[in-house]
């Protein structure tokens, strides 16, 4: 199996029974899209952060590489380029992100939000 089956297999099996295979995410659960939003959150230590500690990703206990590299899938599938997007996850970053304790990943989201409106981003779904 190639690297980029295997995790396009990862995506499937941990995060599309949520966000699809599409990535649109569904309004019951409120569980949010990719498609335009999800690349925002790459390009800062905060939004990187939340990425790598979103429940989703939290409870697919993956080890580190594997977080990272479907991480990296879910943003070159669905994240917009752009300059501020940020570079590729690492294993190591994925670590040090997940030592770092979240208490509200919502009120994260909330900051994250906030943030990026000032840059006139929305990232409401």
């Amino acid at each position: 199996m190639q690297a980029a089956e295997s995790t396009e297999y990862l995506y499937r099996l941990h995060c599309s029974g949520c966000h699809g295979l599409d990535g649109e995410g569904s309004s019951v659960g409120r569980i949010p899209p990719f498609p335009g939003i999800v690349g925002h959150f790459a390009g800062s230590e905060q939004g990187r952060l939340y990425l790598a500690n979103v429940p989703g990703v939290v409870n697919a206990a993956l080890p580190d590489g594997e977080t990272a590299d479907l991480l990296n899938y879910v943003l070159r599938v669905w994240g917009t380029p752009t300059r501020d997007r940020g570079k590729p996850f690492t294993a190591e970053e994925v670590h040090h992100l997940r030592a770092r304790p979240v208490d509200d990943i919502t009120a994260l989201r909330q900051a994250l939000a906030v943030e990026l409106a000032k840059k006139r981003i929305s990232i409401a779904y």
